[in-house]
């Protein structure tokens, strides 16, 4: 999300110093759209974000089983330390050692797993917000339509949250 705001901020400024030299006050019409609570209401985001969370569910199933079995070597080391060979002692704790090991890259890939796909999710989301925004800005003779977010003042600017929404949930159903 951070690149679309610094692209939507890039272009804000370079509208604001463009566009009085291309147009009069009286030819812009301005509107805005807020992204973020439109990726929140449109169909296809809030269905994407369940399959997310049901990903993120079973991917920490499979964490906890891992710690579990971790926390039952570590047990089993500890109350058999004092019973085993030096040799024996050594193979377990290399094992655990092994083990702890191969819990943390589970836990870091299944974390880059999600972020992966909430990131191609979310791009391809904003890819066709922006589309149809574009789409509603020509079809309506606007100039120029800003993030809501990036809007510090404004004393009456059209908002296109609610069209938007409407119109990607018609055109995009949720799968």
């Amino acid at each position: 999300m951070s690149r679309l705001c610094i692209f939507l901020r890039f272009l804000a400024l370079v509208a604001l110093f463009v566009l009085p030299a291309t147009a009069s006050a009286a030819e812009l019409k301005i509107a805005v759209v807020d992204f973020q609570a439109a990726l929140n209401q449109v169909e296809e985001g809030t269905t994407a974000m369940a399959r997310l969370e049901g990903m993120r569910e079973e991917k920490m199933k499979v964490i906890d089983g891992r710690r579990q079995a971790l926390a039952s070597m570590q047990t089993e080391l500890r109350n058999q330390s004092a019973l085993l060979s030096e040799q024996a002692r050594t193979a377990k704790e290399e094992a655990f050692i092994k083990a702890q090991a191969e819990f943390q890259q589970l836990a870091q890939q299944s974390e880059q797993d999600l972020q992966s796909t909430y990131m191609s999710i979310m791009d391809g989301l904003i890819s066709k917000l922006r589309d149809e925004a574009s789409a509603i800005g020509r079809e309506r003779g606007y100039t120029l339509i800003l993030e809501k977010s990036n809007v510090v003042y404004s004393s009456s600017l059209d908002d296109l949250t609610t069209d938007l929404v409407t119109r990607y949930n018609q055109k995009h159903p949720a799968r």
